[in-house]
């Protein structure tokens, strides 16, 4: 009997103060989209440029299935009853909805195709071979699902290999080579073919990849970590064909940040991660340091970040 684990790992740890430095500054403007608990389920997506803020209700989400569509601009979920919403973060306006085979999580969109990919599971029970008296046993069973945006139409659903499970927040879409990333609970990552289900590529990392992003600029992967020093973390970064560590800088001034709350900016080049005081940090990768924090005034899970052109917004 095969089950599936996914391994979430909750960082909350206690901040200390960092000082700010000289704002920065990028192309459009970045916002923000999360889901709060506070006031009843809702989607808040926040301007951090000009602090802009709208509100739109929600139902119950699954978590890792949230994305941002840099083609309409939406933010999308997956509803507890299995059904994908787009919505539109300006006016809370559905851009599209449709229904999925399954909960899905880990969830990214292929912008240049149009794509939802994800994966979900689901349970078979079969005849126990022990049992004298006609009993069943559960299996479990993992599929890849890609999705058409456009369409809601089902690309590839096909059943698929995770181990012993998955890090549910360690996923990402490569749009130069068109794949779909995972860490598995091994510690290997796996590139994907989202249209074949064919794993192209199998990388032994050697150790969790912690509130990792992926640098569209530059095709590495960004991953801040605890250091073994209190009030020290570091920034490293891979190489996601290899599995080479490129560079490993200090971050100093904080020990705490949210687990599976993090991005790549590339209008500022900065990793984002938000820590326990609530603020967004903007981290540079190259040196480690905090070159900017703005401040939230929500209590936000399942956040995606979005660098939009001015006019759009």
């Amino acid at each position: 009997m095969k089950w599936y684990s996914a391994i979430i790992v909750m960082v909350l740890l206690v901040l200390t103060a960092c000082e700010d430095k000289p704002s920065i500054t990028g192309s459009g403007s970045l916002v923000l989209t999360g889901i709060t608990s506070a006031k009843g389920s809702e989607m808040v997506t926040i301007d951090l440029d000009s602090g802009y803020v709208s509100t739109t209700p929600v139902n119950c989400h699954i978590l890792s299935s949230t994305v941002y569509d840099p083609n309409t601009g939406g933010y999308g979920y997956v509803s507890c009853d299995t059904v994908f919403t787009l919505v539109d973060t300006e006016d809370g306006s559905i851009i599209k909805s449709f229904r999925l085979p399954g909960l899905i999580s880990s969830a990214v969109i292929d912008p240049g195709n149009n794509l939802l990919i994800g994966t979900y599971g689901e349970y078979e029970y079969i005849d126990d071979p022990d049992s004298t008296n006609g009993a069943t046993i559960p299996v479990f069973h993992t599929y890849l699902l890609t999705t058409d945006l456009e369409t809601g139409d089902i690309v590839l659903d096909k059943e698929f290999n995770l181990g012993d499970g998955v890090f549910l927040c360690t996923h990402f879409f490569d749009p130069v080579k068109k794949l779909y990333i995972l860490q598995r609970a091994d510690n290997k990552l796996l590139l994907i073919n989202p249209v074949t289900g064919t794993t192209t590529k199998t990388v032994d990392i050697g150790k969790p990849l912690i509130n990792v992003v992926y640098d569209t600029d530059k095709g590495n992967l960004i991953s801040l970590v605890p250091a073994s020093e209190p009030g020290i973390c570091l920034i490293e970064v891979y190489k996601p064909a290899t599995g080479e560590l490129i560079s490993s800088k200090q971050v100093t001034g904080f020990d705490s940040y949210n687990y599976c709350i993090c991005a790549y900016d590339p209008g500022t080049k900065c990793y984002l991660a938000v820590n326990s005081d609530n603020e967004v940090m903007f981290i540079d990768p190259d040196t480690g340091e905090i070159a900017k924090k703005v401040k939230l005034d929500y209590q936000l899970n399942d956040i995606r970040f979005l660098r939009k052109q001015v006019e759009s917004f």
